[in-house]
């Protein structure tokens, strides 16, 4: 539809911002920016909260996926710490909002559990590190759960939370209008700002902000060598009798997450890094459930050893897309030939715990030019 055809029709909108991908990372910076008095659009392929932010496990972890002795050895000591540092503080204004908006917070903590011999000195080391650089966890050769785990890591200050219901209510705000089914299709330069294009609508605004995570290459070819596509696939049985698992835990390295609902629904996923060959072409409004891939019979398989009581009580299964970078921390820059064009990206399975600390980094660099230090995508050459 041509721009003259989408003025004649109401089709086209003005703001400062526009935020592409209404998850809790768009929903997070959307209402920053409307804290600082920016008049904000939220484009959305689907509806809001629809991606990585719905029917997941809801667990806002300390840190990244690999555990911290990893994060130590990759990042050094002082990143190391500060990365825990950023989430930590993350986590806690997550809690702190989702009770001003009298959304549901479960302090009960979290588990990192070992299932192979390798992952328990893994857990170990970062237990001895952590408690040397000031963060709350304890190791033990036990399994709390009685499932047959090898070890645990316990995190006492983690928490989980009702995502979607945290994504829409902080994007119910008078400066954000979220326009629903919204696929952006191109973003062109205009006057200085930018015009965002999708198949029924045009925005002007003067920034445009990609929260699209493992989408990111399909929007620019900057983003092929920074972020790859993940898949994860979380599966949830029916409400059991009893409380099966009472702290939500990750295992085999961060790939395998679960967590009981207060209906006592299991809700269990798992995440690997997608055939490019084969998904290259998905679009952030395609279904993936249709997909063939291993990571059912993994989530089976797991499910089958450790909570056989499960039995055929799984009534629902969802795929969806995350990204991975190389280094496994989230981008937060600009498009070097589009600058008006910002993105905060490449969160793995962590973006609830990233979202706020993200949030205040993108719009100090948007509104102000601040650097956004060691989530910067300058990092990733």
């Amino acid at each position: 539809m041509s721009a003259v055809r989408m003025e004649e029709q109401g089709l086209v909108d003005a703001c400062d911002v526009v935020v592409v991908g209404a998850g809790l990372i768009g929903a997070a910076i959307a209402a920053r920016l409307a804290s600082e008095g920016q008049s904000v659009a939220v484009l959305e392929a689907r509806r809001s909260a629809a991606s990585s932010t719905d029917l997941n496990t809801g667990i806002v972890l300390t840190g990244m996926a690999q555990h911290y002795s990893r994060a130590v050895s990759v990042f050094g000591r002082s990143q190391a710490q500060e990365i825990w540092s950023l989430t930590s503080e993350s986590r806690r204004r997550i809690a702190d909002t989702a009770r001003s908006l009298s959304i549901h917070v479960d302090r009960r903590g979290s588990l990192r559990m070992a299932s192979t011999e390798d992952e328990i000195e893994v857990l170990r080391e970062s237990s001895d590190l952590l408690q040397d650089d000031g963060f709350d966890a304890w190791f033990g050769r036990r399994d709390p759960m009685g499932r047959g785990f090898l070890a645990a890591l316990r995190y006492p200050d983690d928490l989980t939370v009702d995502a979607p219901a945290l994504t829409r209510a902080l994007l119910d705000n008078d400066y954000i209008t979220v326009h629903e089914g919204c696929e952006v299709s191109s973003v062109e330069m205009d006057h200085g700002g930018a015009l965002v294009w999708s198949r029924d609508r045009m925005v002007r605004c003067g920034v445009v902000i990609l929260t699209v995570n493992g989408y990111a290459p399909l929007f620019d070819s900057y983003f092929k060598v920074k972020v790859t596509p993940s898949r994860i696939l979380a599966w949830g049985s029916e409400p059991l009798d009893e409380l099966v698992v009472e702290q939500p835990f990750s295992t085999h390295h961060g790939h395998t997450l679960c967590h009981q609902l207060a209906d006592r629904r299991l809700v269990l996923e798992q995440w690997q890094s997608l055939d490019g060959r084969r998904e290259s072409n998905l679009r952030p409004s395609d279904s993936l459930d249709s997909l063939d891939d291993p990571l059912d019979e993994k989530l089976a398989l797991f499910a089958e050893e450790y909570f056989p009581e499960i039995g055929d009580c799984r009534v629902w299964k969802q795929s969806r897309v995350t990204g991975v970078t190389p280094d496994g921390l989230p981008l937060i820059g600009s498009l070097p030939h589009l600058p008006v064009v910002h993105f905060a990206v490449g969160f793995e399975c962590s973006g609830l715990s990233w979202s706020f600390a993200a949030a205040d980094r993108v719009v100090g660099l948007v509104l102000r030019g601040s650097d956004p230090g060691i989530l910067s995508d300058a990092r990733i050459r």
